[in-house]
């Protein structure tokens, strides 16, 4: 499926020759810490659900087209009970559904001339100890600074093995509080 919202954010990043954007995202009273990364073939997108373990990734190929499939396909179980969705045979969650929601509600401008650091200052007493249970968002540490061993490590038990390498591979950190921001 096309996401068409992508275009004008793209054309807006490139103005501003900025290869990553973060932006926050709501879906059914559930929020997510999402970057667009396009500095890859295939972009990306990196979801990650504020107050929740749940993350996952789309690629996203040349004309903005992504295949509706959430990667890791566990995190779609994971997406089915947050947004508090139940089974119904008769009309399963598709993520198509989920996506095309996304694409009516991408912003079309970046929110800063910058790389994306942390998305908010709300979160400043978060560093990235065990104690933090609640995912509040991500943190690309560009090339000022590195993501930790202990933090891949978190955000494997938290995520699973496809998240924490996709972070490792892009410098990213999840970034947690003792607080849930979800509520």
């Amino acid at each position: 499926m096309q996401l068409e919202g992508l275009r004008p954010l793209h054309a807006d990043m490139k103005r501003n020759n900025v290869k990553r954007t973060q932006f926050q995202y709501r879906h059914n009273n559930v929020v997510f810490d999402v970057i667009f990364f396009t500095d890859s073939d295939p972009f990306q997108l990196l979801f990650g659900a504020i107050g929740h373990k749940c993350s996952f990734i789309f690629d996203v190929t040349k004309g903005y087209q992504v295949a509706p499939i959430i990667k890791p396909r566990s995190a779609y179980y994971e997406l089915c009970r947050i947004l508090g969705l139940t089974y119904d045979p008769d009309n399963p969650f598709r993520p198509q559904n989920f996506l095309s929601h996304f694409s009516d509600h991408i912003p079309s401008t970046i929110t800063s001339g910058k790389e994306p650091v942390a998305l908010t200052t709300q979160f400043a007493e978060i560093v990235d100890d065990g104690d933090k249970i609640y995912f509040s968002h991500w943190r690309n540490n560009g090339e000022s600074s590195h993501v930790s061993e202990q933090n891949l490590e978190k955000t494997y038990k938290a995520f699973g093995e496809t998240i924490s390498e996709f972070c490792r591979i892009r410098n990213i950190s999840s970034c947690w509080s003792v607080k849930d921001k979800k509520k």
